[in-house]
């Protein structure tokens, strides 16, 4: 049985893209036949999700949250941290190491650094900001020493290609992100409160400033003024949700319902709205997108970089300006409005999203490893 080591500063009780991203591809990985160990920080509570038999999950010192790109990062700090990678390294042994922002602080570059083994990176993140442009220039060289050491490298979107392009050498393979297709389409039933027959759109989310919620809760009172029993569904938290409760005003619990985090009951939210919209500023490509997708929903999203690999403007989604409320309300009012021309996009976003369902997204990485096994080793992965 080959063992698998994969390392994220995220993981629950962490929400998000990446989060996701590695729990369904090492549940699939583990369906498969190999033994995996995560790789991660430690927060102090769980959320219930269940751990399969074959997978085990290492955490090393604490994960702390700090503010970057416009969003709320996570990075790993703890007592002779480099001492523990090293020994994990030593008592794990293993046959693959796969590491998740590979170029970021703290955990993926201690272990990219003491990692004796074959080493794959998959890249996650998209910057346009000044803040992570100035420390790629600034550290470039040590950037590119840290990236000279993978054996093969993952991007999930062009996105993520594009950003980092420029500040380093090498090859990227693209894989996207995948999707519990299955999970998604098979609801168990509607949230209670949610079950009625009043138009309902979903935001599902970090309280970052880069996903966009402000946008939103801007446009919505147009939604309302057209149609004034409409629901806003917001899902997430996080620093920031104390004020975009106080942005919602005087709709907040009337028609914008804060529902806090969720996690193992996603597939019931997705069943219970008509409309899922994530207007974030920049993207790399969205998780939550596909999910929706997945559950058959229409989805309104904004037109970024990211975005653009998953959404066909007019075909399987609705693409409007990044901030622009009032073509976001329009969108919204569209697919709430046209039942015809929202069952067709919400078919052709499932139609489409079958083809990165887990199942296949693995099958691409594991194809990927065999690659890069048989230049560096000589011998198959298979």
């Amino acid at each position: 049985m080959r063992k698998i080591g994969i390392v994220s500063e995220y993981f629950y009780p962490h929400l998000g893209g990446i989060t996701e991203h590695v729990y369904f591809y090492s549940k699939e990985l583990v369906k498969r036949g190999y033994e995996v160990v995560l790789l991660t920080g430690y927060e102090g509570e769980t959320i219930d999700v269940a751990i399969p038999e074959g997978m085990r999950i290492v955490r090393l010192g604490k994960s702390v949250p700090f503010y970057m790109n416009n969003s709320f990062a996570k990075v790993t700090l703890g007592w002779n941290l480099g001492k523990k990678v090293r020994q994990v390294l030593a008592e794990e042994k293993f046959d693959l190491l796969h590491i998740h922002s590979p170029l970021f602080m703290t955990l993926p570059m201690l272990f990219l650094k003491y990692s004796d083994t074959v080493t794959v990176g998959t890249l996650h993140t998209y910057f346009d900001s000044i803040g992570p442009r100035f420390l790629f220039r600034t550290f470039q060289n040590l950037i590119q020493r840290f990236f000279d050491k993978m054996d093969g490298v993952i991007a999930v979107s062009e996105a993520c290609k594009q950003a980092l392009a420029p500040y380093l050498k090498g090859d990227f393979t693209y894989i996207p992100n995948g999707v519990d297709t299955e999970w998604f389409a098979n609801p168990k039933g509607k949230i209670a409160h949610f079950d009625d027959e009043t138009p309902k759109v979903m935001f599902l989310g970090r309280m970052d400033p880069r996903n966009g919620l402000e946008s939103l809760l801007d446009a919505f009172p147009a939604v309302v003024e057209r149609l004034p029993a409409a629901k806003l569904i917001v899902v997430g938290d996080g620093p920031m949700l104390p004020q975009y409760q106080a942005q919602a005003g005087v709709l907040n619990g009337k028609n914008v319902f804060f529902e806090g985090q969720i996690n193992g009951n996603r597939p019931e939210y997705f069943a219970s709205c008509d409309v899922f919209c994530y207007p974030a500023k920049i993207a790399a490509f969205s998780v939550t997108l596909l999910e929706a997708m997945a559950a058959g929903k229409p989805v309104v999203g904004t037109d970024n970089l990211g975005f653009r690999q998953a959404i066909e403007n007019g075909k399987n989604g609705l693409l409007v300006p990044p901030e622009d409320s009032g073509q976001l309300a329009k969108a919204l009012l569209h697919l709430l409005e046209d039942r015809e021309t929202a069952a067709r996009i919400a078919k052709n976003g499932h139609d489409w999203v079958q083809s990165i369902s887990w199942s296949r997204v693995t099958d691409r990485v594991l194809d990927f490893y065999d690659q890069v096994y048989r230049r560096e080793r000589g011998v198959p992965w298979k």
